[in-house]
């Protein structure tokens, strides 16, 4: 077993207890000399990498250019999760299903403490903002999620949709908690131009960007209530969520080994076995707060000081285009890639690719021709060519 103290290693059905429970005791001290012996013998990757290294602080981080070196091992199917963080650099995640469901729960644990009142049977029903343009019909077939008593039935909105099609599925399912992608969400508040506040949502719960106080306020006002954060990264799953009690952001520190590097976030996710992550860099940035607020959650707390927080892209009718509308990651080859739109309003979309890079233009083309319509556009070869990109955002403009 990799690390038992993880709660995936428990029963599926006791998962919601050993996580509600462990965020409510003292913390868990994770003993890194053990952890870093754990690693040292896993494979000859790791054996090599760790040779001559005795303290924790000595261990090199790993690098986003590296992971794709790192050996799978599982005994059960892997899949593929494809990633460009907050820089456009690509990265492949490989977990098994039982690491994607423990993710899923992760991700599921601020819900154990947020103020949810569910229907009868107690089911909580949720809209997800998800990339694409596609909008979930009321009817369609649910495939619930079961987690601390409560059935949780999913509906899922595309962040390119129609503001009008989104709201007449919410005016349907009239779900307790919105979910899903930031800067989705408040392009559909913004373009709507409907009160919201009547529609039964409890709790906005968004992902996946920085979320400013502007932002923050644009939320609360269209629904009138509480806008509880998330933060997490595709490659470590969800690290910290916003607190209703203290408002502060816990750290998931139980199942996530999480550093406030000088370089960025160093994460070591304890549950993820078939390809393991050892003090794996990403390029935000966080602060540990050093004096323990008197919350009921014990989990240590941190400020997220800089994470991606892409701009809009204005399409040819004036319309906002989520940044996160943009998954080139899909895009067989594709290394790197960085998306700017000049104050003409014209694209162009830097990228580094595996040679031939035909069929890369091509893919490419068609993404931005499907995502933004009545615009020119530019494939420029070499993310270095554009003079300034921001190290937290993939997606710039000059228009917004």
């Amino acid at each position: 077993m990799w690390f038992s103290d993880s709660s995936r290693y428990l029963h599926r059905p006791e998962w919601a207890d050993a996580l509600h429970s462990r965020a409510l005791s003292d913390r868990i001290e994770i003993d890194l000399s053990e952890c870093l012996e754990v690693f040292r013998h896993r494979d000859e990757f790791y054996a090599d990498r760790l040779a001559g290294v005795s303290d924790w602080r000595d261990i090199p981080p790993l690098e986003k250019s590296e992971l794709a070196a790192v050996p799978v091992n599982a005994s059960e199917a892997v899949h593929e999760t494809r990633s460009s963080g907050t820089t456009g650099d690509q990265a492949v995640v490989r977990n098994t299903v039982s690491e994607r469901r423990f993710r899923q729960a992760l991700a599921y644990r601020p819900f154990l403490f947020y103020p949810i009142a569910p229907a009868p049977d107690n089911i909580i029903r949720q809209l997800v903002f998800v990339d694409g343009a596609d909008v979930e019909p009321a009817d369609k077939v649910q495939w619930p999620f079961e987690f601390g008593g409560r059935t949780y039935l999913t509906w899922r909105a595309g962040i390119a949709a129609a503001p009008d099609r989104i709201h007449a599925l919410l005016q349907l399912v009239r779900p307790q908690v919105l979910r899903g992608l930031t800067s989705g969400i408040v392009r559909f508040v913004e373009e709507l131009h409907r009160p919201l506040e009547g529609l039964g949502v409890q709790v906005v719960s968004p992902s996946g960007e920085k979320l400013s106080d502007e932002w923050r306020a644009s939320l609360r006002e269209a629904f009138a209530t509480p806008v509880l954060d998330r933060y997490g990264a595709t490659e470590t799953g969800s690290m910290a969520w916003q607190c209703h009690y203290c408002h502060d952001y816990h750290v998931n520190s139980d199942e996530i080994i999480v550093e406030a590097g000088v370089e960025g976030v160093l994460a070591t996710p304890l549950f993820i076995e078939s390809q393991p992550l050892l003090r794996y860099r990403l390029d935000d940035r966080i602060q540990f707060h050093e004096a323990e607020k008197n919350c009921r959650v014990r989990l240590p707390t941190i400020t997220l000081l800089e994470a991606r927080r892409d701009d809009w892209i204005i399409d040819g009718a004036g319309l906002k285009v989520s940044p996160l509308s943009f998954q080139f990651e899909r895009v067989t080859g594709l290394k790197a890639w960085h998306l700017h739109q000049l104050n003409t309003g014209e694209l162009r979309l830097y990228f580094d690719g595996e040679t031939p890079t035909g069929d890369i233009q091509q893919q490419l083309a068609k993404q931005l021709q499907h995502i933004v319509s009545g615009r020119d556009y530019e494939l420029v070869e070499g993310v270095w060519e554009l003079e300034r990109g921001g190290k937290f955002k993939r997606v710039t403009s000059d228009l917004t």
